[in-house]
């Protein structure tokens, strides 16, 4: 949970895994230039990320001879649908995807067997809901639905019934109303398809909701698993507001509240989450200046720009010279950092697009990059064209779609790209301007580079895939899966340790090699803890993760005195 100011974000809050997954192949098929894309009925009940969609030219249908494309592609949401309508949209003669959600799956696959059997359904959760009607349609005709134990009262006398439920249905109404069925029944199956982060995001909100003297409930006005969670945030809360963006607090409503509990609907991106959080810290933070609030605001403004990263680039230059055997220069480092703060602004920008992010970052960005090659020009007019070709290729990566490349579209790309571009700047360009090129600790340094960016990257795209694949779509986790990719970096840091403890043994620069060793120390803490814990990128994050470039330039800085 991230505390501050009295104000608590649930660490459940945000999209749960099935969400997560139609959104995710949405964004990929977009990525790989398959348009147009249709969704059957809105992707998620979400206004923020519909409209976002809706900016990356994704559209939602009811039924596939709606498609006026007849070449595009059908994505089953994440609520599934009907096996008949099913059926009919397989038969529809287009390109059809399937992002139902594995535990919504599971529910029709237990509706199934029990009808087959000869089995009544009762189904417990919201009559007319997109993933209720799919349920229903499992039932082969002998399926009803109710809200809850009311309901379930008037329902008549079974011989064999198999009791399900939504599968964001609030536990305690399910069990409820099961036990009402059971006692009308003479053979009764209760089936708990409830899913687990529903169980998870249940347990939290019950825990903290009842501490707190406000409770702010995030997500789209009409979904219902962020309806019910504001609904049982109401039985324990004094005061409790559902809201779709922080547009619709008030100041009023977050300075008197001495604690106060954010939570979220399954179906609400983390962007939002942390825009409503962010607005109710500044807000409670106005109530009094401090110098602490003043450097934490300017701070979190230095991360957001890419100034941090920037500087970190320039001292991993720094470290990348002493590997090759450079005396201290400072074209290539004022060029790493130029670059990397150039590159990395614009791709935010792009990024950004469809939210109120402005044009002036991405103005920044590409004075940097004029400038950088400004820097490049004075180092040489050889190191001028190299750096000129690897920015261009820099600044237009935004735009490789365009391209229709299967390759650059791959999930992972921008991660491996990064590295790349990093080394780049921070070790192959010094030593080809110095003519050094050819040195074994050249190529030492080069790899040194790559491999510590790569690391870096796939550690900050992972907390950004932990709660948000709206940001994080292109994260390298996402070809290899998540445990693959930490076996994969965990192999790759243990690698580079090893090469590190051999260059130590057959006194290769010791000293430095030493430090360099100590400083790795740092990265393996950062990586261990990243890894095990779930985070969402922010601040701290991006603090903590891109130090062990700052540490690692001190260390190489020091061990000149050895």
């Amino acid at each position: 949970m991230d505390k501050e100011q009295g104000v608590t974000v649930a660490k459940s809050a945000g999209f749960c895994p099935g969400v997560k997954g139609a959104i995710d192949k949405v964004l990929e098929l977009e990525a790989s230039g398959k348009k147009p894309i249709y969704t059957l009925g809105p992707l998620i009940h979400n206004k923020q990320v519909t409209d976002m969609l809706a900016a990356k030219q994704i559209s939602s249908v009811d039924k596939p001879e709606q498609a006026q494309d007849k070449s595009g592609v059908l994505v089953i949401r994440a609520h599934g649908i009907t096996p008949a309508f099913r059926a009919e949209v397989m038969n529809s003669g287009m390109e059809v995807v399937d992002a139902t959600c594995p535990l919504v799956k599971h529910a029709h696959d237990v509706i199934s067997k029990y009808a087959q059997e000869g089995y009544h359904t009762v189904i417990v959760g919201d009559g007319g809901h997109a993933e209720v009607i799919g349920l229903l349609g499992c039932t082969q005709g002998k399926g009803v639905v109710v809200s809850g134990p009311e309901e379930a009262q008037a329902l008549p006398h079974y011989d064999k019934v198999n009791i399900v439920s939504q599968t964001t249905q609030k536990e305690s109404v399910f069990f409820a109303a099961a036990e009402i069925i059971k006692n009308k029944s003479d053979i009764c199956q209760i089936s708990n398809t409830i899913c687990h982060p529903t169980k998870l995001r249940q347990s939290e909100t019950m825990t903290m909701a009842k501490n707190a003297d406000l409770v702010i409930v995030v997500g789209g006005k009409h979904s219902a698993n962020t309806a019910r969670l504001a609904l049982l945030c109401r039985e324990l809360a004094p005061q409790v507001v559902h809201i779709e963006t922080e547009a619709e607090l008030t100041p009023e409503q977050v300075l008197p509240a001495k604690s106060i509990f954010i939570t979220a609907g399954a179906s609400t991106p983390n962007w939002v989450i942390n825009q409503v959080a962010e607005w109710v810290r500044q807000t409670r933070k106005k109530r009094g200046i401090s110098f602490t609030g003043i450097l934490q605001r300017f701070w979190a403004k230095f991360i957001s720009h890419s100034a941090y990263t920037a500087l970190a680039a320039a001292a991993l230059t720094y470290v990348c010279m002493k590997l090759e055997g450079l005396a201290f220069q400072y074209k290539p480092l004022l060029f790493s950092a130029l670059f990397v703060f150039s590159l990395n602004t614009v791709n935010r920008a792009w990024e950004n697009k469809t939210r109120p992010a402005g044009k002036l970052p991405a103005i920044f960005g590409y004075t940097a990059a004029a400038l950088a090659l400004v820097v490049a020009a004075l180092m040489g007019l050889k190191t001028f064209v190299l750096a000129a070709l690897m920015t261009a290729l820099g600044l237009l990566y935004p735009l490789r779609h365009a391209l229709k490349s299967k390759i650059l579209s791959l999930p992972g790309t921008k991660d491996i790209l990064t590295a790349i571009g990093w080394g780049f700047a921070c070790a192959f360009l010094p030593a080809f301007t110095n003519d050094l090129l050819l040195r074994k600790s050249s190529y030492l340094a080069i790899f040194y580079a790559v491999l510590l960016v790569f690391m870096r990257s796939v550690t900050l795209g992972f907390t950004s895939a932990n709660k948000d694949l709206m940001i994080g779509k292109e994260s390298f986790y996402k070809a290899f899966g998540i445990g693959k990719t930490k076996l994969a970096v965990m192999g790759l840091l243990g690698a580079l340790t090893t090469v590190l403890a051999v260059l130590l043994t057959i006194t290769w620069k010791p000293a430095l090699v030493a430090m360099l060793l100590l400083g790795n120390l740092y990265t393996i803490c950062i990586v261990i803890y990243y890894y095990s814990h779930t985070a969402s990128r922010g601040v701290k994050e991006e603090t903590l993760i891109d130090a062990q470039f700052f540490i690692l330039w001190i260390l190489a800085w020091l061990s000149r005195f050895i």
